[in-house]
């Protein structure tokens, strides 16, 4: 299991919804700012995935809250 795996599964034990917005937003910042900033000879494609793969992870925590409620 992945850290961030281990940190939403920590969050959604908790049932703390707020932080996983914010750990989705600062994912998103995070991909943002390596999609705006080109550095040569850097290939963001690598992160650019991880971010998304992570994001697409807390999307998913946050809709087990939705059908909960």
């Amino acid at each position: 299991m992945k850290a961030i795996e281990q940190i939403i599964a920590g969050y959604v034990l908790l049932k703390n919804r707020q932080a996983l917005e914010e750990l989705r937003d600062h994912r998103q910042r995070l991909l943002d700012g390596v999609q705006a900033y080109s550095v040569p000879g850097f290939k963001p494609s690598v992160v650019n995935d991880t971010l998304r793969e992570e994001i697409e992870l807390i999307e998913a925590a946050l809709a087990r809250f939705d059908g909960d409620a």
